[in-house]
């Protein structure tokens, strides 16, 4: 008998990998429906709340070290929410076709894939 594999790993970068292990299991909509409420909640939501802090520090001191330190955060939430829908839309259109059976090589292909395209549409 073989036990779960699970990683944990506190990074925002394993939301992408989270997104593939769900999306890869739901039905065609489902999956787009995942794919586009983790692009909303991470990319809009974290970041817009992000930037609105940052914008909020702009005549501190210190602001030019929270631009730094939110910039960076700023633009990982950008990828990770791009990546997060990539992998939403190629479930949807896979799941739709082939059916929610993907295969562990599949979902490890689909979720590098996506983080690559996420950076690269950023």
């Amino acid at each position: 008998m073989m036990g779960r594999r699970y990683r944990r790993n506190n990074n925002l970068g394993s939301v992408v990998t989270d997104v593939v292990r769900v999306a890869s299991r739901l039905p065609w909509w489902g999956a787009l429906l995942v794919g586009l409420f983790a692009y909303f909640l991470i990319y809009i939501g974290l970041g817009g709340y992000l930037e609105g802090q940052l914008a909020a520090q702009e005549g501190s001191q210190f602001y030019p070290i929270l631009e730094a330190r939110y910039g960076r955060l700023i633009r990982l939430t950008a990828w990770v929410g791009n990546a997060c829908l990539i992998v939403g839309a190629f479930f949807a259109i896979r799941n739709h076709f082939f059916g929610a059976n993907a295969q562990r090589t599949e979902k490890g292909i689909a979720g590098i894939v996506a983080k690559i395209l996420g950076r690269r549409i950023d």
